[in-house]
């Protein structure tokens, strides 16, 4: 625990909530949008609702902008009201008998600039209508512009776009994100969808078990995810095998060579689709981790090819659309499929849960 404001949020969080036993610790710097990710039962919202008071902590700390709101060990415990958190959940919990420029105004600070806010979060046309009037993203948005407009020291967001469609939920990603870097010193969004935690945090925090399993870039996260359940998440190829010596040996015998692993027991196997390298001929020098496998099918996202192959092992491989016409790739097609060891990431100690 610090006391110096280099951090907006420096906190940690131990708690048990029924089965669940939560110790995370984080840091939020000033004017960074986390995201927390992590499975249906991984603490998530438990971690929210401690940081506003809601849960009171068993140990740990919560420090914003270098004020103690909470410290057990200290007997510190800040009210609720009185740590100068926003919160937008789920459903927005509008305030259903007031319209929507009422629901914007209530408890806004004296020196709140509502016209940008309304303006940012395109709800202009809307201040006249009643809650029950709005669509799901439009309700999401006017409750974000009510907690920007109390100026709050920063926001916790529960899922706020999970009850958008795709495309509004594209739209809605792209104002909040606005609004966010607009007039926000930092905020903490909880999403089960990697894409808004991508397109709207500079860092995710992925908690599994009630603990913290990864805490990275967006880009760290997707090549080189330290669990399974985040590689899975990030759609890489997982098998499960014994390790024999350095190789993981599959349950039909296929064998996948590592560049290190050294155990005999059950092992979970990661490959990045980027790293799965396709050839119309056995490559030269037949490298150990080599299967002429039978195309499945091809996927075409924007500039990448995603090819699903099956044979030794069933296996996904994204390259570019432009080597996928190249190799005139078809349902059918054979296929030489090349992995390097190197890029064999390995948990020997998964259980997949």
């Amino acid at each position: 625990m610090s006391t110096s404001p280099e951090f907006l949020l420096d906190a940690r969080v131990v708690l048990d909530r029924g089965d669940l036993h939560l110790d995370v610790e984080l840091q939020v710097h000033h004017g960074e949008v986390v995201a927390v990710m992590g499975p249906n039962g991984a603490g998530k919202t438990t971690l929210l609702n401690a940081l506003l008071g809601w849960l009171p902590l068993q140990s740990g700390w919560v420090l914003v902008d270098g004020e103690t709101f909470e410290a057990p060990g200290e007997g510190i415990v800040t009210a609720t009201h009185r740590r100068g958190l926003g919160m937008v959940f789920q459903d927005g919990l509008l305030f259903p008998h007031l319209k929507v420029a009422g629901n914007i105004e209530f408890g806004a600070a004296p020196n709140a600039d509502l016209a940008s806010l309304i303006e940012t979060l395109e709800v202009s046309n809307l201040l006249e209508k009643y809650p029950s009037e709005l669509s799901a993203g439009q309700i999401q948005r006017v409750a974000l512009a009510r907690t920007l407009a109390a100026d709050p020291k920063m926001v916790l967001l529960d899922e706020p776009l999970a009850a958008l469609d795709i495309a509004g939920r594209s739209r809605a990603r792209e104002l909040i994100g606005t609004a966010l870097s607009e007039n926000l010193s930092g905020a903490l969004l909880v999403t089960h969808d990697p894409a808004d935690a991508f397109a709207l945090a500079q860092r995710v925090l992925v908690l599994e078990n009630g603990r913290v399993a990864q805490f990275d870039s967006p880009s760290a996260i997707q090549s080189e995810p330290k669990s399974r359940w985040i590689a899975d998440l990030m759609g890489w190829n997982i098998f499960r095998g014994a390790g024999r010596g350095s190789s993981v040996v599959m349950p039909n015998g296929t064998e996948i060579a590592t560049a290190g692993l050294q155990t005999d027991g059950e092992v979970s196997v990661m490959i990045n689709p980027v790293a799965v390298a396709l050839f119309p001929e056995r490559p030269v020098g037949s490298p150990r981790n080599s299967w002429l496998c039978r195309v499945r099918g091809v996927q075409f996202l924007g500039d990448i090819a995603r090819v699903s192959l099956s044979g030794p092992l069933t296996i996904y491989a994204d390259i570019t659309s432009s080597a996928a016409a190249e190799l005139a790739l078809k349902e059918g097609t054979e296929i030489w499929v090349t992995v390097k060891a190197t890029e064999v990431h390995t948990d020997a100690h998964s259980n997949g849960d």
